[in-house]
C-alpha cells in the first residue's frame, strides 16, 4: 500500500527542516483503502521521498504560518481566516528506508520540493526494529501498540530471544504482564514447530505468580510445575543431580563452611565418598574399622567411643540394643577391655580375634548399618559425623571448630530434603519447568537458585554444538539472588553467587543459555550481570539510584525516554537495546483471561468491602 501524503518539505536547516502539510490534512485520523491511519504529532516519524530513498525524519515541533500576515506576534484581536493558514512541521533527520532496511544517520538530506508521507505499519517496525524484516520466514510477536504512532510492534524471535533481557519497573507497573505476554506469545507462535524439542525454559517464580494450570498458554500436560515447600516435604520435590550437590565448593557454600577448617573438612568428606563410594555397606564397613581402630588404642579414647557409639545411635534404627556391648568396654590397665564374663576380661589388643568381634556384637551390627534404609541425605549426615569422629582419632582437627558446622549441616539438610531429590541422571523433562519459590525461606530460595543454575548451565557448557539445544533461564523478582548488597549472608556466599550468575550472563551466549531478568529494584543487581543485559523492558521508576543505574547501564536510551520513566503509566514500557535501533515507548496487550495471566493483579478493596457477609 502507498504511504498516505502529507505536505512538501519547504526549508531545509542542515539535519532540521520544515515540511508545510496540504490543506484537509490536520485531522486526527484519515482512512485510506479502508484501513483508519492516526495523522502525524510530536515525536511521531515521517517519512521524506528522494528518489528510491525515503528520509526518516521525527517531528519535533509544530508551528504555523499565516499567509495574509507577516506580523510575528499575534494580538488578541486578529484572528486567523480559513484558508490563510498553514500547517508547519518542525523535523529532524534521523536516518534513511532503503532496500527495505533502516540506516540511521545522515547520508541523505532532504531537499525542497520533496513529498512527504505517513509511515506505513512496516516501515515503523523497519524503523524501531534492527534488521526488521517482513518477509513470510521472519517470525515475530507482537507485544502492543507503539505510543505514539498506535502501531502494532512486532518484535523478532531471533534479536530478542537469543539474547539476555531485564525487565524493570516499580510494584503495580506491569512487569509480570509484560514477562508473561513476551513468552506467551513465543509459546503460541504456530511457525516454531520444534520450539518445545529444541528449547527448554525454567522459570524462577518467586511468589507463585505463574503456577496456575494455564499459565504462559501451555497446557498442565506440557509443562512442569514445583510447587516446593521448606516446612514439609513437597508433593514434587526439584531433581539435582548428585555431582552438583556433593562438590566441595557447593557444599561449603550451602552450609556456610569457614575457608581454614570446615571447607577442608567437606572435602574429606567428599573425597572418601567418591574414593569408597556410596551406600550404607561402604558406611557400615567404615564404622566397623573406627570401632576396632578405637578399641585397639593404647591411648584412652573413651570419649571417642562414647562420641561414635552416640553417632551410631542417633543415626541408625534399631541400633541400640546391638550397642549395649560396646558401652560396657571400659579402659583398663592401658587397654579396653571387655568385663565378661567375670575374671576372664576380655581385652582389645593389637591382634584382633573372632573372640573379640563376637564380644561386642559387632558383626550384628555392620549387618544392621547395611541393611538401614537411610536416604541420601541421612546417608550425608552419618558420614559427616564419621569423618569428624575419624578426624579426631587421628588428631587431625580441633573438634570444637567442626561441631558448629555439623549443627548448621542437621539444621539445613531437614530444609533440602523437603524440596530437593538427589539423581544420578535428571529425569527426561518437559520443555517448561516452573519452580514456586513461594513457600521457601530465605535461605532455602537461595540454595535451590544456586543449584538449579549451576547444573543446568554446567550442562550446557558440555555441549558439543550450539544447535542442540537451548537452555533459557528466567527469574522472576531477581533481586532476591542477583544483590551485591545483602548483609545478612557471608562474603563467601555472595561472591560465589554473584562469581556464578556474571560467568552464566557473560559467557551464557556461547553456549545457547540466555537469561530473562524481571525485577523491582535494578540499583539491587550487580551492576556487572545490569551491563551485560542485551534487551530491557523499562516499565515505571521512579527512585532516583533507580535511575541513576539504567543511566549509567544502557547507552541507547535517549534523554527524552530517560525523562518518560517516571511518569509511564501502567502497562506501559519503553523498549530498548541491541535489537532496537532507537527506544520504543509500548503499551503492552493486557491479556484478558484471569486462568491464563500471572496472579499479581492489585486487589479491589471497594468490591470486597461491600460485598455482603455471609455469615
Amino acid at each position: 500500500m502507498n504511504n498516505l501524503e502529507i505536505g512538501v518539505v519547504v526549508e531545509v536547516k542542515g539535519f532540521q527542516c520544515k515540511i508545510a502539510t496540504f490543506d484537509n490534512t490536520n485531522h486526527a485520523t484519515f482512512i485510506q483503502n479502508g484501513e483508519l491511519i492516526k495523522n502525524v504529532s510530536v515525536n511521531s516519524f515521517i517519512l521524506i521521498s528522494q528518489g528510491f530513498v525515503k528520509i526518516v525524519a521525527r517531528i519535533i515541533s509544530e508551528s504555523i504560518w499565516d499567509n495574509q500576515s507577516n506580523v510575528k506576534d499575534y494580538n488578541l484581536d486578529r484572528r486567523f481566516k480559513k484558508n490563510t493558514i498553514k500547517r508547519i512541521l518542525d523535523v529532524q533527520t534521523i536516518g534513511y528506508l532503503k532496500q527495505g532496511k533502516f540506516n540511521s544517520g545522515a547520508s541523505f538530506l532532504p531537499m525542497i520540493g520533496n513529498i512527504c508521507s505517513i509511515p506505513s505499519s512496516e516501515d515503523i517496525n523497519r524503523i524501531y526494529i534492527n534488521n526488521y524484516s517482513n518477509d513470510f520466514n521472519e517470525i515475530t510477536v507482537e507485544l502492543g501498540e507503539s505510543l505514539v504512532e498506535q502501531n502494532a510492534i512486532k518484535l523478532p524471535v531471533n534479536l530478542f530471544f537469543a539474547s539476555h533481557i531485564g525487565i524493570f519497573g516499580n510494584t503495580g507497573s506491569g512487569k509480570s504482564n509484560t514477562l508473561h505476554k513476551l513468552y506467551y506469545e513465543l509459546f503460541s507462535e504456530a511457525k516454531l514447530v520444534n520450539l518445545r524439542n529444541k528449547s527448554e525454559f525454567l522459570v524462577l517464580d518467586f511468589n507463585g505468580e505463574y503456577i496456575q494450570d494455564d499459565s504462559f498458554g501451555v497446557l498442565l500436560n506440557d509443562k512442569e510445575i514445583y510447587n516446593l515447600n521448606s516446612k514439609r516435604r513437597s508433593q514434587k520435590k526439584f531433581p539435582i543431580k548428585d555431582d552438583i550437590f556433593f562438590d566441595d565448593e557447593m557444599l561449603s557454600i550451602l552450609f556456610s563452611a569457614t575457608q581454614q577448617t570446615q571447607k577442608p573438612f567437606l572435602s574429606r568428606v567428599i573425597k572418601g565418598k567418591k574414593k569408597y563410594n556410596t551406600g550404607m555397606e561402604s558406611l557400615s564397613t567404615w564404622t566397623a574399622y573406627l570401632i576396632k581402630r578405637i578399641l585397639t588404642n593404647e591411648v584412652n579414647q573413651t570419649d571417642v567411643k562414647n562420641r561414635l557409639i552416640a553417632c551410631i545411635e542417633s543415626n541408625i534404627p534399631d541400633s541400640s540394643v546391638l550397642l549395649e556391648k560396646l558401652k560396657t568396654v571400659i579402659f583398663h590397665k592401658n587397654k579396653f577391655a571387655f568385663p565378661f564374663p567375670k575374671g576372664n576380661w576380655i581385652f582389645f589388643d593389637g591382634n584382633w580375634t573372632e573372640e573379640k568381634t563376637t564380644s561386642i556384637d559387632l558383626n550384628e551390627l555392620q549387618n544392621t548399618i547395611s541393611s538401614s534404609e537411610l536416604n541420601i541425605f541421612e546417608e550425608f549426615v552419618y558420614r559427616c559425623e564419621l569423618q569428624l569422629i575419624s578426624d579426631i582419632l587421628y588428631e587431625s582437627i580441633v573438634p570444637d571448630h567442626i561441631a558448629p558446622l555439623i549443627r548448621r549441616i542437621h539444621s539445613r539438610i531437614n530444609d533440602i530434603e523437603n524440596y530437593v531429590s538427589i539423581v544420578d541422571v535428571l529425569p527426561e523433562q518437559k520443555f517448561l519447568q516452573i519452580v514456586s519459590f513461594k513457600n521457601l525461606n530465605h535461605n532455602s530460595k537461595k540454595i535451590l537458585s544456586l543449584l538449579i543454575s549451576k547444573m543446568y548451565f554446567d550442562k550446557h557448557k558440555k555441549k558439543r554444538k550450539k544447535t542442540e539445544k537451548s537452555f533459557h533461564l528466567i527469574i522472576d523478582e531477581a533481586h532476591n539472588i542477583l544483590s551485591n548488597q545483602s548483609s545478612r549472608e557471608q562474603d563467601s556466599w555472595k561472591d560465589y553467587r554473584l562469581e556464578l550468575f556474571e560467568e552464566i550472563i557473560k559467557e551464557g551466549r556461547k553456549f545457547s543459555f540466555f537469561i530473562t531478568l524481571s525485577s523491582q529494584r535494578p540499583a539491587d543487581i550487580s551492576s556487572t550481570i545490569l551491563s551485560q543485559v542485551h534487551n530491557f523492558f523499562l516499565h515505571k521508576l521512579v527512585n532516583e539510584r533507580d535511575l541513576q543505574i539504567i543511566d549509567n547501564s544502557i547507552s541507547t536510551m535517549d534523554k527524552i525516554s530517560k525523562s518518560m520513566l517516571p511518569v509511564l503509566a501502567q502497562g506501559v514500557c519503553i523498549i530498548s537495546g541491541t535489537a532496537v535501533s532507537m527506544p520504543i515507548t509500548v503499551n503492552i496487550d493486557f491479556i484478558e483471561n484471569e486462568k491464563i495471566r500471572p496472579q499479581s493483579d492489585t486487589i479491589n478493596l471497594a468490591n470486597i468491602w461491600r460485598q455482603a457477609s455471609k455469615e
